[in-house]
């Protein structure tokens, strides 16, 4: 969960039946940091080749069971329940509103390359991919909640998990205008509540705070009869119930089948309080967070999880298990409850604290695997993370390009056969600039990521040639789902799909690949067939925002970035008077603003601001300072 979300997440206290005092906001980066590490490469090993795994599986009935008894075998499960998918909802970060509306317009207040090291603003910024929107348009609280909802049914999304509390009372504004609206519009859509020990999150208060204020709503998720409750890093959420039973012991019992059981019945215990069942997800991620190694068993988290899975109604976790995570999977079906195998966190770039992104759309291919698993209940990482980057709504780099490809995970895994494409798509997906690329005036961190490639990514009604033209690459692409990937450098980033020998798909991203990058940015860039589709179905004929650092937007060789930094108001430049502008007889200057796309053509390539003999274009290319004064000659 991003930084500013966790600004908030600081002020909430500990509290009874919640967090040791060896756990905060800080180290719930570090627990992410292990659970992202644990993801590489396993969906890229879904696919070897990048082909569509053979093996799919029929859709199946659910069953579950009686949860009030939890020695009741599998065999007597009652009924059937249907595959869903919620999203992990930040409710801090709402689309076109709030802080991620006011970081949007302030950021270049505090962007310096200057700043103290170690900040975010050193490195160039805590966000890196802001909500996909007009940048110049707020929303109120209802229309960006529509606007979420919209957005997550159209790809077959079935509701929301709000982080509780992440942004604290903003989260539960957030919430509360999700339910209005869906209530108003009688949306096929549910919302819940995903309990967040981090950030003042607790299973008993935080759920009897959801029945007070949404416990008649028809919006509110529920699954078996009984309000659907996700969890994040749930161990925490037993430590006030395991320290009752068995005080000072809780890090030592986390390694031992008694504290197994402890931890379990900590579950249908909070129910009790709560005043009704409730149909609990357990999350195992960081469940041996701070034990030795040396004091686990083996199997350790198999066998945790089969043992809490005799009290929870679902388990899963928020990353990637590890290798062991086929045997968790049986392990939790087979003590009869539901599997929800960790999804989503396709990439990871939490600036300057970890950052973890694959070569390409690696982690995006969830479907296959989850339909192995038999996973029935997925809680999909996440929905607008915009500080973590691990967001799949859409976004200023990732654009429609991460939403749609999600949309046909889903379809593939609700129906558990591909899906037959109904036209033709082609996605790019790359990084900014190539591994080495020099970058300034800001300073790199995460000198660990994998380098980049050029990801080429069709589905295909039939096969076609594909072409990326000026990279001498050419190959021919199957009928249905397939990925190539190719050498990054820089240029212009555009494909094409023939057919018959006419043309079928042209593309051009507006971010080509640049070789002389101001920052570090080592998540994705996208670009495909969907986006103008996408955009029209969202905002119907407003002009489209297309975001691009890279690109010039007036063509006079000088990037945006370039044009909106060194020239902008908030860094203090004064530009010479406009002539051509005159406001009560006197000449007004005309400053650049960062992210302000409409001011990205001010200055002038020819001109020299800080004479030091080198034109603005000259200082792009040898990347110095073009506002700098020169420094004065020193006596002989």
């Amino acid at each position: 969960m991003s930084d500013n979300c966790s600004i908030s997440c600081s002020r909430q206290s500990v509290g009874r039946g919640h967090l040791p005092d060896s756990m905060s906001c800080m180290n719930r980066r570090i627990l992410s940091i292990v659970a992202c590490a644990a993801s590489i490469n396993f969906f890229a090993a879904r696919a070897p080749g990048f082909e569509n795994p053979d093996k799919t599986a029929p859709e199946q009935a659910v069953p579950t069971r009686d949860r009030t008894n939890p020695s009741q075998p599998p065999s007597q499960r009652s009924k059937a329940l249907t595959r869903k998918i919620y999203a992990h909802y930040m409710g801090c970060w709402p689309v076109g509103t709030g802080a991620i509306f006011y970081q949007r317009q302030t950021e270049g207040n505090t962007l310096k390359h200057e700043s103290r090291p170690g900040t975010a603003e050193y490195f160039g910024g805590h966000v890196r991919n802001f909500d996909l929107i007009d940048p110049k348009r707020r929303l109120s609280r209802e229309e960006s909640a529509e606007l979420e909802m919209r957005r997550a049914m159209r790809i077959g999304i079935d509701g929301f998990a709000v982080d509780a509390w992440a942004g604290g009372n903003d989260a539960r504004e957030t919430l509360a205008a999700l339910f209005k609206v869906a209530e108003e519009k009688d949306f096929p859509f549910e919302i819940t509540v995903c309990i967040d020990p981090t950030c003042g999150g607790h299973n008993v208060e935080t759920v009897r705070e959801i029945i007070a204020r949404h416990g008649n709503s028809p919006k509110l998720a529920r699954r078996d009869g009984r309000i659907l409750i996700f969890g994040y890093q749930s161990v925490w959420t037993a430590h006030s119930y395991v320290e009752k039973k068995a005080p000072g012991r809780f890090n030592e019992l986390r390694a031992s089948p008694d504290g197994w059981r402890l931890i379990g019945e900590s579950l249908p215990d909070a129910s009790s309080q709560v005043g009704e069942p409730i149909y609990w997800h357990f999350c195992l991620s960081a469940f041996f967070h701070n034990v030795p190694k040396t004091s686990l068993p083996d199997q350790a988290l198999v066998s945790a999880a089969r043992t809490i899975a005799r009290y929870a109604d679902a388990v899963g976790g928020f990353a990637w298990l590890g290798p062991e995570q086929p045997a968790i999977a049986k392990a939790v079906l087979d003590s009869g409850a539901e599997w929800a195998m960790p999804v989503g966190m396709y990439q990871k770039e939490n600036v300057p604290y970890e950052c973890y992104v694959p070569r390409g759309a690696d982690w995006m291919q969830w479907a296959a695997p989850a339909l192995d698993q038999n996973a029935t209940l997925l809680q999909i990482i996440t929905w607008n993370d915009y500080g973590e980057n691990t967001c799949i709504a859409p976004a200023y780099n990732t654009r429609y390009t991460i939403y749609d490809l999600t949309a046909y995970q889903i379809a593939w895994w609700k129906k558990g056969t591909p899906p037959v494409p109904e036209r033709d798509k082609l996605y790019l997906i790359y990084r900014k600039y190539p591994a080495g690329a020099k970058i300034f005036p800001f300073h790199p961190k995460f000198s660990q990521v994998e380098p980049g490639v050029i990801e080429v990514l069709t589905i295909l009604t039939e096969p076609a040639v594909v072409r990326l033209p000026g990279r001498s690459v050419e190959y021919e692409a199957p009928r249905g789902f397939h990925r190539r990937q190719f050498p990054l450098s820089a240029g212009p980033v555009i494909a094409e799909a023939e057919r018959n020998g006419k043309t079928i798909i042209r593309l051009e991203s507006p971010e080509p690949i640049t070789d002389r990058p101001f920052r570090e940015d080592n998540g994705f860039v996208c670009w495909s067939t969907e986006e103008e589709r996408c955009w029209k179905e969202d905002f119907g004929e407003a002009q489209p925002f297309w975001y691009s650092e890279y690109g010039d937007a007036d063509g006079d060789g000088l990037p945006n970035w370039f044009e909106m930094y060194w020239f902008s108001k908030e860094r203090n430049f004064e530009p010479a008077p406009d002539s051509d502008t005159i406001l009560e007889g006197h000449p007004l200057p005309k400053y650049s603003r960062w992210l302000d796309f409409s001011t990205a053509g001010l200055a002038d390539p020819k001109a020299d601001p800080n004479k030091d003999g080198k034109t603005n274009l000259e200082h792009y290319l040898e990347q110095s300072d073009p506002t700098m004064p020169p420094a004065p000659d020193l006596p002989e």
